[in-house]
């Protein structure tokens, strides 16, 4: 029996497997796993369905929808229970990788690549917990791969997803970066050169971290803050490099930021930001829309829910009218933003596009949730 196989009766439970601060530094806010990546060959969604109040009966699910199609399809790819949580990594070109996060008794995380846009999938699997972070998987359309685990390391393989090395470390990243004070890795992306970058939690005010190899080391180059500490909560491939968004906090105060650029450079468009109104907390997030560097933040605050959306670069975010209420999920494909609804195995979809009053239900989707299988 191969350990792809054991996955299926072995994932029970659920526990995230998001990286630690540095020692003695307080860990950054856990960044939202539900989310939406558009690229031009298609869009994906992770969300979490079923007994959400029952650990060993949620499971996430990955939907899919091709660029010439106007339907989202259910593509989770078989054969390993996803109660531990899914992240899904996809480029501008090349194929689609999906990682499995653990649970329980379950030790290491399986991952799938598909080149052919979820219809078939090749197994592999990551020598310890995959990070719980929506970008914690990279793709570069050749097929090499990054991944962040456990023990916040940042893995890479030039195509064989069962045969990883080290790329870095939280630990040499912080000694590397000093006036970062890097507490956690959190997300990672090719730029156009495909060269690795890596998003961090600065635990140092004034500077969202994004960091890149030099010579022997690397450095910092992303945007700089006049005030607060930022978390890289996105960061994706653009056709034109990078685009990415960050929660900065300053005091009790925590604003969202959006910020594009060529990934190879400290110089960045942008950025632009909006203030999470208190309580509220961002619940999901969405890049790639409209001409390819849109992003979408769904926040939440009890039942209620809102969407910002900025179109990219030059641009300012925008509030939409109120969206369904109890949302999990949100993308920006091509200027139309969907949110997501999920009532246990069923899935309402909600769009939005500019020239609408305000929402409406454009699709239901029925899920076979496999209750009981992972208990």
């Amino acid at each position: 029996m191969t350990r792809w196989v054991i996955a299926v009766v072995a994932l029970i439970g659920l526990t995230m497997s998001g990286g630690v601060g540095a020692a003695g530094a307080p860990s950054p806010s856990p960044v939202p796993l539900g989310a939406s990546t558009t690229t031009p060959t298609g869009s994906s969604v992770v969300l979490a369905m079923g007994h959400l109040d029952s650990p060993s009966n949620t499971f996430w699910e990955a939907f899919l929808e091709p660029t010439d199609s106007a339907s989202w399809g259910l593509h989770t790819p078989p054969g390993v229970a996803s109660n531990g949580g899914l992240v899904v990594g996809s480029s501008p070109s090349g194929p689609l990788t999906v990682g499995f996060l653990v649970s329980a008794d379950l030790k290491f995380s399986p991952v799938a690549e598909s080149t052919d846009g979820g219809a078939h999938w090749s197994p592999g699997e990551l020598p310890s917990p995959l990070a719980s972070a929506p970008d914690a998987l990279a793709v570069e359309p050749t097929g090499e791969t990054m991944a962040v685990v456990a023990g916040q390391r940042v893995l890479q393989t030039t195509g064989d997803l069962s045969a990883w090395t080290t790329l870095t470390s939280q630990r040499a990243l912080r000694s590397a970066v000093p006036s970062c004070g890097v507490l956690a890795i959190t997300a990672v992306a090719y730029n156009a050169a495909a060269q690795p970058l890596v998003g961090v939690s600065c635990s140092h005010p004034g500077q969202v971290g994004i960091l890149a190899p030099s010579i022997g080391s690397w450095h910092d180059l992303g945007p700089s803050f006049v005030s607060g500490t930022a978390s890289v909560i996105r960061l994706v491939p653009t056709v034109a490099g990078v685009a990415g968004l960050a929660q900065v906090r300053s005091g009790r105060a925590d604003t969202v930021v959006g910020f594009w650029g060529d990934g190879s450079s400290s110089q960045w468009s942008g950025p632009t930001s909006f203030p999470v109104p208190s309580g509220w907390r961002v619940t999901a997030t969405a890049t790639g829309g409209g001409a390819g560097q849109g992003l979408a933040v769904l926040l939440g605050s009890g039942s209620s829910r809102r969407v910002e959306v900025v179109a990219g670069p030059g641009s300012s975010w925008i509030m939409l009218p109120p969206a369904p209420r109890g949302a999990s999920g949100v993308s920006d494909v091509g200027g139309v933003i969907d949110t997501f609804v999920v009532t246990g195995s069923h899935l309402a979809v909600w769009t939005w596009t500019a020239d609408a009053a305000g929402w409406r239900r454009a699709a239901s989707i029925t899920v076979p949730v496999p209750y009981g299988s992972s208990s």
